[in-house]
């Protein structure tokens, strides 16, 4: 399990770089950049939106509706002995990154006013730690929701491009 919703990992596969570059264009269809009401719907044939150049890809998974949790995963594709490897970084949006930390940043500044007043008045109020409460519960979700997606992402990128993870 990540503790970050930030994961860095290599495929190595038997198809040359030219052919996952053929079965990953496939699979992705351009970023659609229509209004947000449009893009609730879903306009993809493809699994994946982005694109895929020579040697590199950027691509995001395709969901109907908003979730905050997909990765966004970039790649660079390199000829190897045995095929070709595949470098991969999944990561979040950097906007939903900016959004928890901000949201972080708020709730422990209110819980460590909270503790402090709380420890002033010489009396416990459970009430004063709820935004601590609340931050765990966020970074919680935040995990499960990023890691379950990135789970999914990999284990479709390793059936569609025959691989295995580099050891």
């Amino acid at each position: 399990m990540n503790w970050w919703p930030y994961e860095k990992f290599s495929i190595i596969s038997p198809l040359n770089p030219e052919e996952v570059r053929l079965r990953l264009t496939e699979q992705v269809s351009p970023a659609f950049t229509g209004s947000f009401f449009e893009q609730l719907t879903n306009r993809y044939p493809t699994p994946f939106k982005g694109y895929v150049n020579i040697s590199e890809f950027k691509i995001e998974p395709v969901v109907v509706g908003r979730n905050s949790f997909i990765p966004f995963i970039k790649g660079r594709v390199e000829f190897a002995e045995t095929g070709s490897c595949l470098y991969i970084t999944m990561a979040m949006h950097q906007e939903i990154e900016y959004i928890i930390i901000g949201m972080a940043a708020f709730l422990m500044v209110a819980g460590f006013g909270g503790w402090i007043h709380s420890s002033m008045s010489d009396r416990f109020d459970p009430l004063s730690i709820t935004p601590f409460g609340m931050l765990v519960f966020i970074y919680l979700i935040m995990i499960y929701g990023f890691n379950s997606e990135s789970n999914s992402c990999k284990s479709f990128l390793l059936e569609l491009l025959e691989g295995d993870y580099e050891r």
